[in-house]
């Protein structure tokens, strides 16, 4: 007896397989990441992934709606790169930022952040409750002092933590680094010690000030 599923998956067009719809996902995070989110058409997506514009709308309903698969993706690789790396080993570093998809995920990372519509906020907020959550739960073995304002306190660490990306070609210029990997992997210990240690050695002595005050 031939199984119902074998004759089903026969049956089924290439154009709706999960397959290409992670091509038109693929697509639309290069294009997307390469023009920014108003320049970038259904049209130019449907182009570059070899399908028709039609078969981009059948999968994602439309453009808002592929640009919020494409968020959840890209918010997806980059965080769980990030726990496949949370020891921010240099050559750990390296590899993430090194390798090309990770590359187009950060450029659109950077484009989503510096879009001032809703959408763009969209994404920051999410950045910002995933911190947060890992304030409360912890992240790849790591915890996290706690706060009185978790919230504001997950907004300054998702700050730190995304200011890299934003200012990718000012810190190229200051640090003398060619690309994204090379610049993260200069990055990284700082970052970890600055999440571990903190900035400052001491502070200053104000006892005698405070003593002095009526």
């Amino acid at each position: 007896m031939r199984s119902t599923t074998s004759d089903s998956n026969s049956r089924r067009s290439p154009n709706t397989s999960p397959e290409t719809a992670q091509r038109i996902l693929s697509a639309a995070v290069a294009e997307f990441a390469r023009h920014g989110f108003t320049k970038t058409t259904v049209r130019g997506i449907a182009a570059a992934a070899d399908v028709s514009p039609g078969l981009v709308i059948h999968h994602f309903g439309s453009k808002d709606g592929l640009r919020s698969a494409c968020d959840d993706h890209v918010f997806e690789l980059i965080t769980s790169a990030k726990a496949r790396n949370a020891e921010y080993a240099t050559m750990a570093v390296q590899m993430m930022f090194g390798d090309p998809e990770m590359s187009t995920a950060v450029d659109y990372l950077v484009k989503s952040l510096l879009d001032p519509s809703e959408h763009g906020q969209r994404y920051f907020d999410h950045y910002v409750d995933l911190v947060e959550s890992y304030i409360t739960d912890g992240f790849a073995g790591y915890t996290f002092r706690q706060s009185e304002d978790p919230h504001g306190q997950a907004a300054t660490i998702a700050v730190m933590a995304l200011a890299p990306a934003m200012l990718e070609h000012r810190l190229h210029s200051v640090l003398g680094t060619d690309d994204t990997a090379e610049t993260m992997t200069r990055l990284a210990p700082h970052l970890l010690d600055l999440y571990l240690h903190g900035a400052l050695e001491s502070v200053p002595d104000n006892s005698g000030l405070r003593d002095e005050e009526p």
